[in-house]
């Protein structure tokens, strides 16, 4: 069985005195939000996402927005001015997340950092009373999403991922028809997208004014400062797991997951490289991942010219009498005999999700489990973590879902949880 991550806040808490790093102090009972209320909450990590969040919430009348949080001091500073445009209202600024997590009149956090940061963040806005809203992936390792799914529920915690298609009408729809069996049973489904468009290569600088670079990397190892890490994480292992593997994979793996009533891979086998350029880089640029699940086969397809009904991007379900192709645009069934109709939904206005947000806030009120818990977003997350590690090591992995860990493989399970850089730990 693969060993537990064990949180503990004091320990950590301790080890920030230790360090000469200031704590945030013990948190009081969180603020029970009543049906009549408006959420009061902070966005953590305010560059691109984070800015998305931000504007979609600024005029949310459901929320207030109270404080903006970044380790580069010009990115909140930007945002606070925006939601004042927008909002007549001008939210706190702070460089260091732990001043956020000491205000006991913040309801809730948005996590929008780099992947490296989900982890911890969410373990500790869940300790601190918060309710946390966290982008996906959810994690960089399984060992550390475990983690987050534990604290959530040993504090109580609504904990929302930004897999927002779930709030998606054009996706509730696709996935009625599947569930409705009106293209049979679905033995196959598929993922699709286009490469990756991260290479190596990087040039080292003097962080630019404003920007705490050791709070940036945190737990992650100690390097000097790059414009190339900053401005493109998702490039290197040590802040993100599979470039388009598991930015986009765990959005797309979460709809198979939600069409086949199935998120536990039996076993994960994947093939991949950067074949015409930046050999050596961790994220490779092609990748055809395989997952077999319970009753049905799944692929991860990341190819050039991957264009599926006129879709650059989706999910392919291959049911006994037709299939469904599903992006956020729309959904087409074919044969067209089936006589299933075309849907078009409206165009995305945004990445950030109001009906997401919503959710999120109602759930806030009432504890029900929101429409993407933690678990769901983890299993989603989980599933392609395994396809990354079956590329590492090469060869096909054996999952034991129930005990998370891989069957008869000490070396790929030592890709199950990462460490942490002093002071900074689980």
């Amino acid at each position: 069985m693969a060993k537990r991550i064990q949180f503990s806040r004091r320990s950590f808490l301790a080890g920030m005195a230790a360090a000469g790093v200031g704590a945030v102090q013990p948190a009081a009972s969180a603020r029970r939000v009543s049906a009549n209320d408006r959420v009061r909450i902070a966005v953590i990590g305010n560059g691109g996402m984070g800015s998305r969040h931000i504007e979609a919430l600024a005029v949310n009348p459901n929320c207030q927005l109270a404080a903006l949080c970044d380790v580069y001091t010009p990115r909140f500073e930007e945002n606070q001015k925006k939601v004042e445009e927008l909002s007549g209202q001008r939210p706190d600024g702070y460089q260091d997340f732990r001043r956020v997590l000491d205000r006991k009149d913040i309801d809730a956090i948005f996590i929008a950092t780099p992947d490296h940061w989900h982890p911890l963040l969410t373990i500790l806005g869940c300790e601190a009373g918060k309710d946390v809203y966290v982008e996906k992936p959810v994690c960089p390792t399984i060992q550390e999403g475990r983690a987050m799914v534990d604290a959530a529920r040993r504090y109580g915690r609504v904990v929302q991922v930004g897999t927002q298609q779930r709030s998606m009408p054009v996706f509730q729809k696709a996935i009625e028809v599947i569930h409705q069996g009106q293209i049979g049973e679905v033995v196959t489904a598929t993922a699709f997208i286009d490469v990756n468009g991260w290479t190596i290569g990087e040039h080292i600088e003097e962080p630019p004014p404003g920007l705490d670079w050791d709070l940036w990397l945190g737990p992650a190892p100690k390097v000097p400062y790059s414009p190339q890490r900053f401005g493109g994480f998702m490039g290197w292992h040590d802040y993100a797991r599979g470039g388009q593997l598991t930015n986009w994979g765990v959005h797309l793996m979460d709809i198979v997951h939600w069409g086949i009533r199935a998120d536990r891979p039996l076993n994960v086998s994947a093939v991949g490289g950067s074949y015409r350029h930046s050999p050596g880089q961790d994220n490779y640029e092609t990748i055809e991942a395989s997952f077999e699940y319970a009753g049905c086969n799944v692929t991860w397809e990341q190819r050039h010219s991957n264009i599926h009904q006129q879709k650059f991007y989706g999910i392919r379900f291959f049911g006994t009498e037709g299939q469904l192709v599903v992006d956020r645009g729309s959904y087409v069934v074919r044969p067209s005999s089936l006589g299933v109709p075309d849907f078009v939904g409206e165009p995305e206005k945004s990445w950030a999700n109001t009906d997401h947000h919503n959710n999120f806030f109602h759930c806030i009120k009432t504890r029900e489990k929101p429409a993407a818990d933690i678990e769901q977003g983890f299993r989603s997350t989980a599933a392609v973590l395994l396809a990354g590690i079956a590329l590492k090591t090469g060869r096909r992995l054996d999952w034991d879902a129930e005990n998370e860990t891989i069957l008869h493989d000490p070396q790929a399970n030592r890709h199950l949880s990462r460490a942490y850089r002093a002071p900074w730990h689980l």
